[in-house]
């Protein structure tokens, strides 16, 4: 089982696959049940002090000690591939605007970028690295553009085609937005008529319609059923401005003939980045094939992708492109499945502060605003993340400041993934993950403290009172790992699953000593805890020697829900509420605890409801539909 991601940004990495073809959690931290290697030394076994408080300092420590050897422990039984989506207008332009050369200054722009994504604790292999605009992967995109050509699919006419008059290109009608500008440059989109190659998607229209699933319709809109009359413009014209020469390359090859049929002119016109993209899903399974696009028993193998990630706009354009070049590999027997995906995760995105001309729609830098002194007339808005926007945000600088764990909780936190972030660390998400993380160091802390008085909890010892709050915790725990074991797996509300563990932190802020319960939810709580915040997690647990004693937090099994919880109680406690006080609870039947009436007879002959209501005059009875609670509204 494996993921795709598209449109990478920070929120994306939280699931992969093995090489096992089981499901893990996170590229940050897999929860793997096979015996690896561990540290002997930890921070604090190194210092020989525990730090009472969990602060800047101590943070930085934290993430510099266990940053290698999360990533060192990672490699040795995951596969998580990456790759860059490198050819496009937007790194011609940025190289344009500093005078640079494109291919150089794409280049170190992915160097830079692999540094970023080590540095936010994301272990990727990049030994399955691609890269689109080199010739070991392009060489293949043209490839399979011969076979659309040869197939009839591909073919040239003269059309009046939507173009950009910023960037000088072609635009599909899926990069036009509602307001009839450029998805990338944000200029008025003019209608021209050009000669233009176009790609025939409506051949697979009805195929497609009937092997679309319910994943890709449950979210997505009518233009996933692929049944749009319209054939799609794939390829745009590139102008340079002279002195650098055209980024891109040829779709038909170069100066050569195709099946003998003539001799071949040199084509100027260039692919969309969205032919590279439509396949190197097939590419991940072979990336260093070189003497076919990618072994048909490998992508077999792997394919279909379990969960398809992308960003709301790629997962429209890139699933349309994407599932079309599937049909048509399927249909030219280099592949088993006819659809690529199984399911489908549209995410949002992080978005910055932007500032357009009004008027033009043209973007200005942050700095041109505030320091050329010249009065504009500016629309301030949040927008995705773009270098041609200049509203993009270096994650190093962010990590310097708040640490590895805060910020990827913080995304995580701030919304379901599905909804935008706007980025604004004042936001009240970051200082809720930042008090999160100091009460679960100080958990551990106090349990430290209490393990000094004994060095093994003797559950004899407990007193009645504890007793019930032993009950309490193991029924949060269960809860707890039932909650966020769904979250991680099925809907990917991240938020709600951080919710639920800041709730079972909350059930044990008050330490039992010696309640074996207590700590196997303290161990379910960290575990859990490691797919978002590895490095805060791993030291938690070496800090604990009774949970150290089954090795690091990377080696644990993910907790598993106790059967005596899945089974259903002949009986539950009702709380009775008078006036909206708590008075007591009634032991009634499981199976007439959602029937208002007989509830409400069975509370009134209870020894409380002879006591409490007896004599009252009733107003009205309110049985919770979610908890076992009943509200008696009376007359004083």
């Amino acid at each position: 089982n494996w993921i795709v991601y598209d449109n990478l940004d920070f929120r994306q990495g939280l699931l992969s696959f093995n090489l096992n073809g089981k499901l893990s959690f996170s590229p940050l931290i897999s929860l793997m049940k096979n015996s690896l290697s561990r540290a002997i030394r930890t921070l604090f076994s190194e210092t020989g002090v525990w730090e009472k408080d969990y602060r800047t300092e101590t943070r930085r420590k934290v993430e510099e000690w266990w940053r290698s050897r999360i990533m060192d422990q990672w490699r040795k039984d995951v596969l998580n591939p990456m790759g860059w989506d490198a050819f496009g207008l937007p790194a011609e332009n940025a190289a344009i605007e500093r005078g640079l050369d494109p291919e150089e200054w794409t280049k170190s722009n992915i160097e830079s970028m692999r540094e970023q994504l080590d540095s936010l604790g994301l272990c990727f292999n990049w030994d399955r690295e691609i890269t689109t605009c080199l010739p070991d992967y392009y060489k293949w995109t043209q490839y399979l553009f011969i076979k659309l050509f040869e197939a009839g699919l591909a073919y040239q006419k003269e059309a009046v085609v939507n173009w950009d008059p910023v960037d000088q290109t072609v635009l599909a009608d899926e990069q036009v937005d509602e307001s009839g500008r450029s998805w990338r440059s944000g200029a008025l989109v003019e209608q021209k008529l050009l000669t233009q190659w176009f790609i025939k998607t409506t051949n697979y229209a009805k195929v497609r319609l009937v092997h679309v699933r319910e994943p890709y319709l449950s979210r997505r809109d009518a233009q996933l059923r692929l049944d749009n009359p319209s054939t799609i413009s794939m390829v745009g014209g590139l102008v340079g401005d002279g002195s650098i020469r055209p980024w891109g390359y040829f779709c038909s090859g170069v100066d050569r003939k195709i099946n003998g049929l003539g001799p071949a002119r040199r084509e100027t016109d260039t692919m969309d980045t969205f032919v590279d993209s439509a396949w190197y899903y097939f590419r991940y399974t072979d990336p260093h094939n070189r003497d076919r696009p990618f072994e048909r028993q490998l992508v077999d193998h792997w394919l279909p992708v379990d969960v398809y990630v992308g960003g709301k706009e790629h997962a429209v354009m890139h699933l349309y492109y994407a599932r079309f070049l599937c049909h048509f590999c399927k249909d030219q027997g280099l592949v088993t499945h006819r659809e690529p995906f199984s399911k489908l995760l549209v995410q949002g995105l992080i978005k910055g502060q932007t500032f357009k001309l009004a008027g033009s729609g043209q973007y200005l830098k942050k700095e041109e605003i505030e320091f050329t002194g010249t009065l504009y007339l500016v629309e301030v808005t949040f927008e995705k993340m773009s270098k041609s926007k200049h509203n993009g945000l270096d994650p190093q600088e962010v990590v310097q400041q708040y640490g590895v764990d805060t910020v990827r909780l913080y995304i995580l936190y701030a919304a379901p993934p599905e909804q935008d972030i706007l980025w604004n660390v004042k936001t009240d998400a970051l200082a809720g993950v930042l008090r999160w993380q100091s009460r679960l160091w100080q958990l551990v802390t106090k349990l430290r403290g209490a393990r000094q008085l004994g060095d093994v909890p003797k559950p004899s010892l407990l007193k009645k009172k504890e007793l019930g709050e032993v009950k309490k915790i193991w029924g949060n725990k269960n809860y707890a790992v039932q909650e966020v074991t769904a979250h991680f797996t099925k809907d990917f509300l991240f938020n709600a699953a951080l919710s639920r563990l800041m709730g079972l932190t909350n059930t044990l802020s008050v330490i039992l000593q010696h309640s074996v319960e207590f700590e196997e939810a303290l161990a379910a709580l960290v575990i859990m805890t490691a797919p978002m915040a590895p490095h805060l997690a791993s030291e938690l647990w070496a800090g604990d020697p009774m949970l150290l004693q089954g090795g690091d937090v990377l080696q644990q099994p993910w907790p598993n829900v106790d059967p005596e919880y899945l089974e259903a109680p002949e009986f539950v406690e009702l709380s009775v509420l008078i006036n909206n006080k708590p008075c007591g609870t009634v032991t009634i039947p499981l199976q007439v605890s959602k029937d208002p009436s007989r509830v409400q007879q069975l509370v009134m002959e209870s020894p409380i409801g002879q006591k409490c209501l007896s004599e009252r005059d009733i107003k009205k009875a309110i049985l919770s539909p979610r908890t076992p609670l009943i509200n008696f509204l009376v007359n004083e």
